[in-house]
C-alpha cells in the first residue's frame, strides 16, 4: 500500500490510485457526518424519539464511523478489483474485528458500553456477533462498488492546491477534538465515581462540561466505571 500526501494519477488500466492523506481525512470527515445522520434517523424510528448520538465534544461527528471508513478504505484498497465474494469475506471479518476491539476499548478505558449484542446469537462477549459480521460484509461490498467511487470523485471537487493544507487543518482539529473528548469523559467518570474535582483540569471540565451537559451530549452511552479495567 502506498500512502502519499500528493495525489498521483493511475496511468495503467485497472491500476489502483494511491491513497493520500487528504483522501483519508476526507473519508473520515464524510463518514463521521453521514454516519451520525443515518444513525440518528434510524434510532428515531427504533426508539421513537430524537437522541444525541455524537461522539465528539465539538461538531456533528460520530468518529466510530469515520475511523471505520478510514480503516475499511485501508483494508479493502488492495481488494477493490477482487471478486465480490472475496470483498464480502474480508469486510465481514474486518468489520466484526474492528467493532469488537472498539467496544473493548471504550469499556476497558472508560467503562462505556456504547452497544451490546448480548441477546444476539453467536455473539462474542456482546461486543460483536455473526449477524453484524454479515452486515459488515454487505457494507464493505457496497463501499467498494458504490461509495468509494463516489467519494473519490467528490474529493476532487476541492482544488488540488488546497487539499494538503485542508487535510492538515482538519486532522489537527480532529486530534484536538478527540483529546478534549477523552479528557471530558475521563473527568465525567471521575465524578460518577463520587469524587470531587481536585485538579485545575478536573475543575475546568466540571464547570464547562458538567454532568448534565455530558449526559445530554452522550445520552445513549451507558457508563459503568467499575468496568474500566485499563485504569490504575
Amino acid at each position: 500500500m502506498q500512502l502519499s500526501t500528493t495525489a498521483i494519477p493511475a496511468h495503467e488500466k485497472g491500476a489502483r490510485e494511491p491513497l493520500t492523506l487528504y483522501y483519508l481525512v476526507f473519508v473520515f470527515t464524510v463518514c463521521s457526518i453521514l454516519g451520525l445522520i443515518l444513525e440518528t434517523i434510524v434510532s428515531y424510528f427504533v426508539d421513537g424519539r430524537w437522541e444525541s448520538r455524537v461522539g465528539f465534544i465539538w461538531g456533528p461527528f460520530s468518529p466510530i464511523y469515520g475511523v471505520g471508513g478510514v480503516l475499511i478504505t485501508l483494508a479493502l484498497h488492495r481488494f477493490e478489483n477482487a471478486s465480490p465474494l472475496v470483498i464480502y469475506a474480508v469486510s465481514a471479518v474486518f468489520g466484526a474485528t474492528f467493532e469488537y476491539f472498539a467496544a473493548w476499548f471504550w469499556e476497558s478505558a472508560f467503562g462505556i458500553v456504547a452497544w451490546s449484542y448480548i441477546d444476539q446469537p453467536f455473539n462474542i462477549g456482546g461486543k460483536t456477533c455473526l449477524g453484524i459480521a454479515l452486515v459488515w460484509g454487505l457494507a464493505g461490498l457496497a463501499w467498494v462498488k458504490l461509495a468509494a467511487p463516489v467519494l473519490k470523485e467528490a474529493s476532487k471537487a476541492v482544488p488540488r492546491a488546497w487539499r494538503e493544507p485542508l487535510a492538515w487543518a482538519l486532522l489537527i482539529f480532529f486530534l484536538v477534538d478527540a483529546a478534549t473528548t477523552m479528557l471530558a469523559l475521563d473527568c465525567w467518570m471521575y465524578r460518577l465515581n463520587g469524587l470531587e474535582p481536585e485538579s485545575a483540569l478536573q475543575q475546568f471540565f466540571a464547570q464547562h462540561y458538567g454532568d448534565d451537559a455530558m449526559q445530554a451530549k452522550f445520552e445513549t452511552m451507558s457508563i459503568y466505571p467499575q468496568l474500566a479495567t485499563l485504569r490504575g
